[in-house]
């Protein structure tokens, strides 16, 4: 496998929040904006597409960070 990490330091998600951020639509802005399907796209292609895995570590007030892991050559040998 590879794995691929984006880490920020930004203000982190909610631990609440962090169980729904694959649900398409699934927003914390308000009614009419960033209702697009958002990370629900990505974790199906990872997931799908590629037979990856992709999950998230957060700490609220230090960052996020997602992991991404994808299969190296042919699996199926």
């Amino acid at each position: 496998m590879t794995r691929i990490e984006i880490e920020d330091n930004g203000p982190g998600i909610a631990s609440d929040v962090l169980g729904r951020i694959y649900e398409p639509f699934y927003t914390t802005k308000p009614v009419g904006q960033g209702t697009g399907p958002g990370l629900s796209v990505s974790y199906f292609i990872v997931t799908n597409n590629h037979k990856g895995t992709m999950t998230a570590c957060s700490t609220k007030g230090e960052g996020t960070c997602f992991i991404i892991r994808l299969p190296v050559g042919n699996a199926e040998q």
